[in-house]
């Protein structure tokens, strides 16, 4: 059959053919786009492209430490409770009444009197005060281990060292004594130490008796194990009493106080009448008359 040569030909636009053709291509070229953004999306998702990190494990996870050169932190209490000191090994416990270092020996009088220079507190500064040791007692000038006594108070307490003094409930006896307890500069305590090895005996002077417990006991163990004068002094013969011919003796002297506290013949200017008993131990040979050697 004749074509008409009016009719269009294959693949010849038509009027319309234009306007659609264009169409088309839009839509493939929108579809293409989408079909880019899903694939890339998909390869991100995948951990291809860079996504975040995971967090590493909880025992990875890095730790704070302390500086360099600071030391790590203290229980509360601890630093207190390191800062405590003990006493003196073989000493008592340290007392609650004030005590004071730094007081210098100036004079040994006997085996349990002493000089001193203060240096503020118990004793006056600058001032040189007798101390009369407390809770002992020891053996009067001229009788049985007064030598070794002296001596021995000597070797604790040398003439220009240094002493630590503490004070009891009395601070001084009638004469002016400081009645005190005596450390010496190697921390000794020296009133103890005198008791325990027999150059004194204990002797409670009321109401100073801080350390009776302790010094009692020490005297009752040197007792015990005859040391110092315990033995030295046990087997002594005593001096009889004189005759009843014998001149009679001075009339007691009514100021002359009874123990305590101890009264020693260095304490006096010159011979005295003593009481009944002797309660100072102040008559040697027994004649109504006690330090006759001033």
């Amino acid at each position: 059959m004749p074509q008409d040569p009016q009719a269009p030909q294959w693949g010849e636009d038509t009027p319309s053919a234009p306007k659609a053709h264009r169409l088309a291509k839009i839509l493939l070229g929108i579809g293409a786009t989408l079909i880019l953004i899903i694939i890339a999306a998909a390869l991100g998702s995948s951990g291809g492209g860079g996504g975040d990190a995971k967090p590493p494990p909880a025992s990875e996870a890095p730790t704070e430490t302390s500086p360099p050169n600071e030391p790590a932190p203290q229980e509360e209490g601890t630093e207190r409770e390191e800062a405590k000191t003990d006493s003196p090994s073989g000493t008592p416990p340290a007392a609650e009444s004030p005590s004071v270092s730094g007081h210098m020996v100036e004079r040994i009088i006997d085996g349990d009197t002493i000089e001193v220079r203060g240096d503020g507190g118990v004793l006056p500064e600058g001032q040189t005060a007798t101390v009369r040791l407390l809770e002992m007692d020891a053996p009067e000038a001229g009788t049985c281990y007064s030598d070794e006594a002296t001596a021995r108070i000597a070797e604790l307490l040398p003439v220009g060292s240094s002493v630590r003094v503490e004070r009891d409930k009395d601070l001084k006896d009638p004469y002016d004594r400081y009645l005190l307890y005596v450390w010496n500069d190697e921390g000794q305590f020296v009133n103890h130490s005198l008791v325990s090895t027999g150059h004194a005996e204990a002797v409670l002077f009321r109401p100073n008796d801080k350390y009776w417990q302790t010094i009692s006991q020490a005297g009752s163990d040197a007792k015990d194990t005859g040391a110092g004068l315990w033995s030295a002094c046990g087997t002594e013969t005593e001096v009889p009493a004189p005759p009843t011919t014998a001149e009679p003796t001075a009339p007691e002297d009514p100021h002359l106080p009874p123990p305590p506290p101890d009264l020693d013949c260095s304490d006096l200017d010159g011979p005295v009448p003593v009481g009944p008993g002797d309660p100072h131990r102040l008559d040697r040979d027994g004649d109504g008359i006690g330090c006759e050697s001033n």
